[in-house]
């Protein structure tokens, strides 16, 4: 018995280690995102203004290479596509009422691979 109550005891300790930790790192990355929240609010740079406007720079590109003809059909779609997407994905992460730093740095990735996608597109001499 009294190793049963010496096993118990020091998994206890150890799951209360292991939670401690655990709580300390959520700490971390909450107080990260407020850090972070207050810097670009300070600025009166609001980050989900930034993600917008990102938006409608990269459908006016689009829109108007087509228009130039240095985008083909299919391109044309492809990247509305993706574009599309973005706006689902932003959609989503603004569902609980606030966009989370990782959501954020997930839309900036999606839009900085849409934005190479583009830069591509329009100039791999491809024409309609």
């Amino acid at each position: 018995m009294n190793r049963l109550k010496q096993f118990a005891v020091s998994t206890t300790v150890a799951l209360a280690a292991f939670a401690g930790l655990a709580g300390n790192a959520l700490a971390q990355d909450h107080r990260y995102e407020t850090r972070y929240e207050t810097r670009y609010e300070a600025r009166g740079d609001h980050r989900g203004d930034r993600i917008d406007e990102r938006q409608q720079r990269q459908a006016q590109a689009i829109h108007h290479a087509a228009a130039t003809g240095r985008l083909t059909p299919h391109e044309t779609r492809r990247l509305m596509r993706q574009q599309e997407q973005i706006r689902h994905a932003e959609a989503q992460a603004r569902a609980d009422g606030r966009v989370s730093y990782r959501e954020r740095e997930r839309l900036d990735a999606m839009q900085d691979h849409a934005r190479r996608s583009i830069e591509r597109q329009t100039h791999d001499r491809q024409t309609w």
